[in-house]
């Protein structure tokens, strides 16, 4: 009997879509085929009815419906019978922290490999996976970057070295090989991306905040802070290794006008 799910993820992999991507995705093909072997209907209401009826919100439902779409064209190899009219996203904004509210997060983080885990998340914009993925060799102090390979998108960036982490930076490498990762385990092991998420979870329970931020609200931070100091938007978007600059464009209205010394003009 074919098996239609390791296909979906054998054709998603060739074809060097995101970790992410195929675990979200494939988590809805999973659901589907099994909604489909005891569906009766032909498949134009069959998608149509799992959408409306298994999958929750809208968000979930494009997502849902990108998947089976996307099984059609490379497993099923035709085109999907079903058309999802455009789901609109509801807008978000992130909780943005004040500087001295990142700050507040790491001087309560007593252990110096963590605090500086979480200091990159923050000085140079990263995501957890690649933060938990930087070689020494990605490093430049003389040009205070950071070269950040493979990353979403399966491209390379250049982002910023905060110059007050480079003597502790330069301390945790000493003696290390360039291809060696910065952030090692006492096993010399790769952090993984759960154990960096419990690291600031915990030191975020010690501070007195009052908002819920997430290691990826640190990556927010960055891009709006250097809004608010005046970096122009393209730098900023090349710095975050966004593809549009309407994807940048959020952190315009994250910024604190009375950080940009905007005044009212009566």
């Amino acid at each position: 009997m074919r098996d239609y799910l390791i296909e979906f993820k054998r054709e998603m992999k060739n074809r060097n879509y995101a970790r992410n991507t195929i675990r979200t995705y494939s988590a809805h093909i999973g659901r589907f085929l099994i909604f489909s072997r005891e569906s009766e209907y032909d498949p134009y209401k069959r998608i149509s009815i799992f959408l409306e009826e298994v999958i929750s919100t809208p968000e979930q439902r494009r997502l849902a419906w990108s998947a089976i779409k996307l099984f059609y064209e490379i497993v099923l190899k035709k085109d999907c019978p079903y058309k999802l009219d455009r789901v609109k996203n509801r807008k978000r904004l992130p909780d943005i922290l004040t500087k001295d509210e990142v700050l507040e997060i790491l001087n309560v983080i007593t252990n110096e490999k963590h605090r500086l885990i979480i200091t990159f998340l923050y000085a140079s914009g990263l995501r957890v996976s690649e933060v938990v993925n930087l070689k020494i060799k990605d490093l430049n102090f003389s040009s205070l970057s950071v070269k950040i390979r493979n990353t979403k998108g399966h491209k390379d960036r250049i982002t910023l070295l905060s110059e007050k982490s480079v003597e502790d930076i330069k301390k945790l490498i000493k003696g290390k090989d360039g291809n060696d990762y910065i952030f090692l385990t006492l096993y010399n092991k790769k952090y993984t991306i759960r154990t960096v998420q419990m690291i600031f979870s915990n030191a975020l329970k010690k501070t007195n905040l009052q908002k819920k931020p997430t290691c990826h609200t640190l990556r927010h931070c960055f891009a709006t802070h250097l809004v608010e100091a005046g970096t122009d938007i393209k730098s900023v978007k090349t710095l975050l290794g966004h593809k549009s600059v309407k994807t940048t464009m959020v952190y315009v209205n994250l910024a604190d006008p009375v950080s940009k010394r905007i005044r009212s003009p009566l």
